[in-house]
């Protein structure tokens, strides 16, 4: 029997709906590498449009599939001898799939055309991570981000090295603005012109890209801009060096529009530049994701009527994934690229205050729209000044943007009216909402990343009143503060669209936690989700876009008595900064006359049964610009971080002072107002699980803001002894040494949580968010209160009580059995069982099983009593 060939495999390719000219044979995609087949769905061919590989494996066919990953496609066909091999590519090892004979590789291909067709797998690589019905089992979802970013990754070394080699042959050892600009522009253009020419893009085919005279004045005209200028021969010889280093690298034929954000992001914008623009690449992760959510509403929208704007565009990431998802949407009349070229033209609008950004813009746009040539709408200029900004808004019925977060700054806000340009708002954000978004038409769509501020900030109240009252929301997603590369400011994705109607729909509202971060470039898992009513938004009096976490628990204590309503909580004490009286001291480490014992720096290494280091502090006026609650001495209190103590759930460290110390502002001080609450019980209670959580949920990663702290739940209790009980035992331990301190600190935690008195599911709910974090301010490790595979909803006293005595647990659980098996089970006795149950499988397979003859003697009990009743031993 022959070998099969690569080139058999043309004609069932054929046959799953590949088209002739997207089978390229003998494809380069590496110094090196080359694949005898490759299919692609679609013009780019790039690693997003990459399908299929085929390969020969000689003795190792794993090694052989993992050679073409750089090319992105999750298909690969290893012909082996007389057989065909079937793999999987993935982000770690590819997976063998299947091995079909020669002979039945033609049934084969028929049966799975309909999955293999290039439109199901180009979907299952783009769209799927967010929708399900577009998945594949073959194609790993992981595997595009991973390869665009790989490629991302070596441009930018590509980039870097250059630039420093120029730098060094033209001598430059300090590097002003204008000069570092010109370093990067110069081979960032070299860089283009080999990924054009790679590309065979229409006007650069025949580009030698040693020839930097010529590369400068082609990509001058493709970029509608003047040549850059060489102004000596030193200069034209460090950029003949370039362009050779360059020239040599590997085909760029694969790189996409994702790989160049890459770039933009980390080699392209200037720290300069990102200071004074605030400039942040959209990653790709979120530009799909934002798109995809809006592709059905989109689609709604009729084909002539669409026209995508991208304020602040940068290099126009939002751009090029409308214009894919506008392609897939077209009729097939009008997708081929003589028809959908000019149609694309009209309907994709950009704008940058940066003309550097849009030479990028326009590369993008360009390398996404092979064979068509340059001609996009790409405008520089400052979105703030005139009326540009809001007449554009009127033309669009697609509004996608990822605005500068920053705030004007006072010198801006003082410049903006000398450009007849009146500025409502402080954020830059919120401006750009509030002159946009109104101007859409009615059935208009949009998606927008905005600092997470934008949701309860007082000054953008308008905005989100404007928000609420002319627009559907579909979704909003809130993320950490490492999504962008660059930045530590939380975002939020907001989804909406005019209203058609007067409708007021449900919100989708999602929370991506730093650790879920990972999970959810993968394959868009979120943290947590929840389902609103857009009108609860507009009961609130800030009309705040807030949902917290753990909403279901917080329900549940919404008529607790508050924190505030039980104790005088406040911030410490304000020194003046640079305006304090010439040689007067704010406090001093050591005794001095005239100053007091008080705490001025909270110690994050702290524990929760000690006090900070004392200092000595001055508590004269002179020396005060806001006394709030710090200068108060005397007077027993318990002690809060004003900043967090960690970024996982555990935000809280309260310490108990006692004798009452003045306190600077790194302190909450809270003071109970009557002797229904100790200070040793609002201790325990401010240490607590519902504590940390409920700070953790409200206040994100800011400071513990004591108006939100006033708000925190308390129990509504008769009694708090055996809560002050339980304390004072840990306190004494921890303060003795004793290492065996673990059971006391979870007896304080149960006696907390049964004077809260949640209903088990829910009190399950809100202990499982600490699962995985370490505890903070304790002498030992915790950090979780139920072991690894227990899912049962049962409290913790109840756990504890299942845990402690297996013997007398089985034996209730026996009874229950007993009382099941003749028909005298009531429905309480049903849950309790299952509990039971639950604890009993998790005892026997993940605990070190204890003996196991009660178990046996059980079973056989009851097996007996069933064949008793004439049943079987099925």
């Amino acid at each position: 029997m022959t070998t099969v060939q690569p080139q058999a495999l043309r004609l069932p390719l054929l046959g799953c709906g590949y088209r002739p000219e997207l089978l390229r044979q003998d494809f380069d995609f590496g110094l090196s590498f080359s694949a005898p087949v490759v299919a692609f769905a679609h013009l780019p061919t790039d690693s997003r449009s990459a399908c299929v590989a085929v390969t020969v494996a000689n003795s190792d066919p794993r090694s052989a599939v993992s050679a073409c990953k750089s090319l992105g496609a999750p298909i690969v066909f290893v012909c082996a001898g007389n057989s065909l091999q079937w793999w999987k590519q993935g982000t770690q090892v590819p997976e063998f799939l299947e091995s079909i004979a020669q002979t039945d590789i033609e049934q084969f291909f028929n049966k799975r055309k309909d999955d293999f067709s290039p439109d199901a797998v180009y979907r299952a690589k783009t769209w799927g991570r967010f929708k399900t019905e577009y998945q594949l089992s073959f194609v790993d979802l992981g595997l595009m981000p991973l390869v665009e970013a790989q490629v991302g990754r070596s441009l930018e070394t590509l980039i870097e090295r250059n630039v420093s080699a120029l730098k060094e042959d033209l001598g430059i050892t300090d590097v002003s603005a204008e000069t570092g600009h010109w370093l990067l522009q110069t081979i960032f253009w070299l860089l283009s012109g080999k990924i054009l020419h790679d590309k065979q893009v229409k006007g650069f085919g025949d580009l030698d890209l040693t020839n930097v005279a010529d590369v400068f004045q082609r990509l001058a005209a493709h970029y509608g801009t003047a040549s850059l200028s060489v102004h000596n021969q030193k200069q034209r010889t460090g950029l003949q060096n370039a362009a050779n280093t360059i020239n040599r690298f590997s085909s760029l034929a694969l790189t996409t529009t994702e790989s160049l954000a890459y770039v933009y992001e980390n080699a392209l914008i200037s720290k300069e530049t990102r200071t004074k623009l605030g400039t942040h690449s959209t990653p790709s992760f979120l530009v799909d994701y934002v798109v995809g959510n809006l592709s059905d509403w989109i689609a709604e929208i009729p084909v002539e009527d669409r026209s995508v704007f991208e304020p602040a565009c940068g290099h126009a990431a939002f751009l090029v994934s409308a214009m894919r998802l506008l392609t897939e949407l077209l009729p097939s009349e009008m997708a081929t690229p003589a028809k959908r070229g000019p149609y694309l033209r009209k309907r994709l609008h950009g704008s940058d205050i940066d003309p550097f950004a849009l030479e990028l813009a326009r590369l993008s746009l360009t390398l996404t729209d092979i064979p068509n040539p340059n001609g996009w709408d790409l405008k520089a200029g400052d979105m703030f000044v005139g009326k540009s900004l809001s007449e554009q808004a009127k033309k669009s019925t697609v509004l996608l943007a990822n605005p500068p977060f920053d705030n004007f700054s006072v010198a801006e806000q003082a410049s903006y009216p000398l450009k007849s340009s009146k500025l409502d708002f402080v954020n830059k954000s919120a401006e750009m909402v509030w002159r946009a978004l109104p101007n859409l038409r009615e059935g208009a769509v949009f998606g927008l990343v905005l600092p997470q501020s934008f949701l309860h900030n007082r000054n953008a109240r308008g905005a989100r009143e404007m928000l609420l009252r002319q627009f559907e929301l579909r979704e909003i997603c809130l993320f950490p503060d490492k999504v962008f590369s660059f930045s530590d400011v939380e975002s939020v994705v907001l989804l909406g669209r005019r209203k058609v109607g007067g409708s007021q729909g449900k919100v989708r509202y999602r929370r991506i936690r730093e650790r879920g971060l990972d999970t959810f470039r993968s394959c868009y898992a979120a943290s947590s989700t929840a389902v609103v009513s857009q009108t609860r938004f507009q009961s609130d009096e800030n009309l705040a876009l807030r949902v917290p976490d753990l909403d279901e628990v917080w329900n549940v204590l919404k008529n607790a008595p508050t924190l505030g309503a039980i104790a005088d909580t406040g911030q410490g004490l304000i020194f003046h900064g640079v305006d304090l009286p010439e040689g007067s001291v704010t406090y001093a480490e050591k005794p001095s006359p005239n100053l007091v014992p008080g705490f001025v720096h909270f110690d994050m290494g702290i524990q929760l049964h000690q006090l900070p280091n004392v200092n000595w502090v001055n508590l004269d006026p002179s020396v005060i610009r806001r006394p709030v609650s710090g200068t108060a001495t005397g007077i027993s209190q318990v002690l809060l971080n004003y900043a967090p103590s960690s970024r996982g759930p555990w935000r809280l460290k309260a310490l108990l002072d006692p004798t009452g110390h003045a306190v600077s502002s790194r302190f909450i001080t809270v003071r109970p107002k009557e002797s229904t609450h100790s200070v040793l019980a609002l201790w325990a209670l401010l240490n607590s699980p519902v504590a940390n959580a409920y700070v953790f949920s409200h206040l994100g990663k800011r400071d513990n803001v004591v108006g939100d702290i006033r708000k925190l739940p308390l129990p509504r209790a008769a009694s708090f002894v055996e809560l002050e009980r339980a304390a004072a035992r840990y306190i004494d331990a921890a303060s003795s040494g004793q290492t065996e301190i673990s059971a006391l600190l979870l007896d304080m935690d149960c006696e907390a949580l049964r004077l809260y008195d949640l209903p088990p599911h829910i009190e399950r709910l809100l202990l499982d968010a600490f699962a995985g974090w370490e505890r903070v301010g304790v002498p030992l490790s915790q950090t979780t209160y139920f072991p690894e595979g227990f899912a049962a909803d049962i409290s913790l006293s109840d756990f504890r009580t299942v845990e402690k005595s297996w013997e007398r647990t089985n034996r209730e659980r026996g009874q229950l059995i007993d009382r099941g098996i003749d028909g005298k089970l009531t429905p309480v006795e049903s849950a309790r069982l299952n509990v039971l149950q639950e604890y009993a499988d998790f005892h026997v397979h993940q605990v070190a099983p204890r003996p196991t003859r009660d178990l046996d003697d059980l079973e056989n009990r009851l097996l007996s009593r069933r064949l008793g009743a004439g049943g079987d031993r099925r």
